[in-house]
């Protein structure tokens, strides 16, 4: 096991994000989607499926997903994926995108921390996950809600850990590494900056867990 791999869509905002910068190197292993299926993703503890990568390009890998999981592996989905078209049991429901709640008085865009205690988000403020949000998730066997959005009737979930099989797969409908490679939105720096380092540090102690077993 060498590290974080990490699904590279080829887009812009995964290039500045994955290839350069403070980031780049907690990334061991770039994979190519058409590249995934001839893949041993058992030589990686994490995978990291980044913000807007297309998910219909990663509809023919769900069964290979669901065994990297089942076996251990640790799978991480960012926003603007598409999930429902390469996982099993989980539902997104796109909510219209309010780009300027906070122009309105008092502006609230509904987001809240729902795990405070949680190890990644007891690192996190709740203005470093407030942007935009774009939907929420619903998951067949549940997990662990660590952030939630609610506007009147409306909401669910934005972000969950939960486990699946001998792994674990942490879901979320945030998209910081497109706006972070994009160069605006500084909330999504900020969430990287905290986020990013989290993983890393998840995936060496499931690395030196592994080394002991």
């Amino acid at each position: 096991m060498t590290g974080i791999a990490v699904i590279d869509g080829g887009m812009s905002y995964h290039t500045r994000t994955l290839r350069r910068g403070k980031y780049a190197r907690l990334f061991m292993s770039l994979i190519r989607p058409s590249d995934l299926g001839a893949t041993d993703l058992g030589a990686f503890p994490t995978l990291l499926v980044p913000c807007r990568t297309n998910g219909q390009r990663l509809a023919g890998a769900r069964a290979q997903l669901a065994a990297y999981m089942e076996a251990g592996g640790f799978l991480v989905v960012m926003g603007e994926t598409r999930p429902d078209l390469f996982l099993d049991g989980v539902a997104v429901d796109p909510v219209p995108t309010n780009f300027w709640w906070w122009l309105e008085n008092e502006g609230d865009l509904g987001l809240r921390i729902t795990a405070p205690d949680h190890p990644l988000m007891s690192r996190l403020s709740q203005a470093d996950l407030t942007w935009h949000v774009h939907g929420t998730l619903t998951l067949t066997g549940g997990g662990d809600t660590l952030a939630a959005w609610h506007e009147g009737a409306a909401g669910g979930p934005i972000l969950i850990d939960s486990r699946r099989g001998r792994g674990r797969l942490l879901i979320t409908t945030l998209d910081p590494i497109y706006h972070h490679g994009s160069g605006f939105m500084p909330a999504t720096t900020r969430f990287l900056d905290v986020f990013l380092p989290w993983l890393a540090e998840e995936t060496a102690a499931h690395i030196r867990g592994a080394a002991h077993v």
